[in-house]
């Protein structure tokens, strides 16, 4: 008789741990949070007379059974799920988890836990939704404001010719160094195809591997495997000549690399390729015949004398090693190019026997413009870091997934008056380097409508708002923070907000160096300095804008502006630098 009551006990007990009670209360005593989210929904349904017992967080455990906190299951019919309690509460269902998640249109996902439908019916605005399926809709109105299409600007592709070719060399260029060809403004069926023919002539200042042979882009694909990083950006094309189906074609070009020795030093190379191309209009396809390639300088063909200045490592870069990677330098060339004939008398760097000014040649660079009207003056600084609305992506410099960057320097700034507004007009210029002017669609900063205008006006509570009419002068208030001082009122937000990109021509310019900021009071002085050396003096011609004043502007030497390939402009680093190194420049640009 032992070991059927064993056997009994053992089922008894089987069928006790298995019931639907039991594992209501095991369910109900992990779940405190749940329980009071579906007190307050069935309090929020109005339900409270229908439900039997109401459970508090604190007693969920202990009243369980009176089936609030119920888990619907297919196996078992409504009265075996029944609790203790009357007849009505068998049918209380706060939820069920197997629709829980489900959106229908009606139930919007999760919201069962939390109030039900009556949740979403205060957060359902229909307007709001419609508005949000009309911004999903609009693709191509917008996109166009917010996009650069190198290939489109007809100041860098003048006519249809140079476009194509520029297109079609830059995707086949890109094929090699990115096995990327989808930079194009158009879309892929539309590039024509770029071919080399087997007689092809090819004259150009770079060394040749012989396995390359006499082809432009074996000899590209041979490079990547030397150096660190190499990048090649066509900047513009035009059709100088035109022989039936045969054209040449003026090509511009930057290329940069990252030499492979410990400090990574980056070297950029500017010149221009003259193309023989046949067009095969048939096949959509551009035969390469013929190219020369030129660099910028006096010398074209001194592929050392252009690298060697760059691939020494630098006093800043060195002391600031951790702080970024090696810069991209905008080149200054000593001397214009020869095939210049109308320069000043000065242009070929020639300058007076005492004057302390520098003499430079600036090659054509594709730049990013931002800018704004400032009424801050130069207590305001707006001038001295590059502004909010000119970056157009976020570089993660930390972490499993930091990007790679590509400095360059200087940023230049330009102060001038603006006529219909009250303030100045800001202008910053940065040089776009090869990496990301290699891609066809360049993206443009996103700015609200609302951006440029004033912001709301303080409240009348705030202790630090100042309200100032029209003619009266500027007061200072006390600020709580530091009791017994006074501090200026904040700056006034900019206005007139814009950024764009743009083809800078060649410019010869005179600068001397500084070790301040763009809008200290000493910049005056040194500019007036700068013009009686540089015109009263040596006899150059300044370059005029449109109110008929010279044009100056300030290079912050000192700051790196940070691009990713893909992002654009994401970054801004601002080294220190001592006063002792007057590492800023105050410029004028001459005529040349």
């Amino acid at each position: 008789m032992a070991e059927p009551s064993i056997s009994m006990l053992v089922a008894i007990l089987s069928l006790v741990l298995l019931s639907p009670q039991c594992f209501a209360f095991h369910t109900a005593a992990t779940s405190r949070t749940a329980a009071s989210a579906a007190v307050a929904a069935a309090e929020r349904h109005g339900d409270r007379s229908s439900s039997p017992c109401r459970v508090s967080p604190s007693t969920a455990s202990t009243r369980a059974s009176c089936g609030l906190l119920q888990m619907s299951s297919n196996d078992n019919d409504e009265d075996d799920n029944a609790g203790p309690s009357s007849s009505s509460s068998s049918n209380v269902k706060l939820f069920e988890l197997d629709d829980a998640f489900e959106d229908d249109g009606e139930n919007v996902v999760g919201t069962k836990f939390f109030g039900g439908s009556t949740v979403k019916d205060e957060l359902y605005v229909p307007e709001e939704e419609e508005r949000a399926l009309e911004l999903q809709n609009v693709k191509s109105e917008q996109e166009v404001e917010i996009e650069y299409k190198r290939f489109e600007d007809g100041n860098a592709f003048g006519d249809e010719m140079g476009k194509r070719v520029g297109e079609a060399l830059q995707a086949a260029i890109n094929q090699i160094l990115y096995n990327d060809s989808s930079s194009s403004s158009s879309s892929s069926s539309d590039v024509a195809s770029w071919k080399e023919d087997p007689s092809l002539q090819w004259e150009t200042p770079f060394s040749k591997s012989q396995n390359a042979g006499n082809s432009p882009l074996m000899e590209l694909s041979a490079s990547k495997s030397f150096y660190n990083k190499l990048d090649v950006a066509i900047l513009s094309a035009h059709t100088i000549k035109s022989e039936g189906n045969i054209k040449a074609v003026e090509v511009r070009w930057d290329i940069g690399v990252v030499w492979p020795n410990p400090w990574e030093s980056r070297a950029l190379l500017t010149g221009t390729s003259t193309l023989a191309v046949r067009d095969d209009a048939e096949s959509n396809c551009l035969v390469l015949m013929k190219q020369n390639d030129k660099l910028d300088g006096s010398n074209p063909k001194d592929i050392v004398g252009a690298l060697s200045s760059q691939l020494l490592p630098r006093f800043w870069d060195v002391y600031h090693i951790g702080m970024s990677p090696s810069t991209e330098l905008d080149p200054r060339l000593g001397t214009p190019p020869s095939s210049s004939q109308s320069l000043s008398k000065n242009s070929q760097g020639k300058k007076g026997l005492f004057s302390s000014y520098k003499l430079s040649y600036l090659p054509p660079r594709l730049v990013t413009e931002p800018s704004l009207v400032d009424t801050n003056g130069r207590e305001g600084r707006t001038a001295q870091a590059l502004p909010n609305h000119g970056f157009t992506t976020a570089i993660k410099t930390m972490g499993p997934n930091k990007e790679a960057f590509s400095p360059v320097s200087p940023i230049e700034i330009s102060i001038s008056k603006v006529e219909e507004h009250e303030g100045s007009l800001v202008k910053w210029s940065v040089p776009v380097p090869p990496e990301f002017a290699s891609n066809g669609i360049l993206p443009l900063p996103l700015m609200d409508e609302d951006e440029s205008e004033d912001e709301d006006s303080p409240d009348e509570g705030d202790s630090s708002a100042i309200v100032r009419k029209k003619g009266e002068t500027r007061t200072e208030f006390s600020s709580p923070y530091t009791p017994g001082r006074t501090t200026k009122p904040p700056p006034s937000p900019p206005q007139s907000l814009s950024s764009s990109y743009a083809l800078r021509p060649s410019r010869l310019v005179a600068t001397l160096p500084y070790a301040g900021s763009p809008q200290d009071e000493e910049v005056t002085e040194l500019r007036r300095k700068l013009y009686q050396e540089v015109v009263e003096r040596d006899g150059n011609v300044p370059k005029l804008d449109s109110r008929g004043r010279p044009m100056f502007f300030f290079w912050m030497n000192d700051a790196k502006a940070c691009f990713t390939r893909k992002g654009g402009l994401g970054m801004a680093v601002y080294e220190w630098r001592g006063d002792w190194s007057k590492s800023n420049e105050v410029g004028i640009e001459l005529e040349c």
